[in-house]
């Protein structure tokens, strides 16, 4: 998971650095933490939206699967009629 150190590390590497950089600033203390609340949000957002994407990647990957699963157990179901249909052919020859 090297992935998501990354992004943690990152991450709060930009929350600190628009943490330091809005300190100085002549901004009231509450426009301050709402500048820095909507960072974070936004980032995460960001992040999460990524995670979204590829669990919908992997969704697609394990529905093609099933349905190629359940083909399968058809075809198998349609060879093992096949069997039983030529033994009862053949027994009556």
């Amino acid at each position: 998971m090297a992935t998501t150190e990354n992004i943690i590390t990152s991450a709060l590497f930009f929350i600190g650095m628009l943490i330091t950089l809005l300190m100085p600033l002549p901004i009231k203390e509450e426009y301050r933490l709402f500048i820095i609340a909507i960072i974070v949000i936004s980032i995460l957002y960001i992040e999460l939206s990524k995670y979204n994407s590829l669990i919908e990647k992997q969704e697609n990957k394990i529905e093609d699967l099933n349905k190629r699963f359940k083909t399968m157990e058809e075809l198998n179901e349609i060879r093992l009629n096949i069997k039983e249909l030529q033994k009862k052919v053949f027994k009556n020859v």
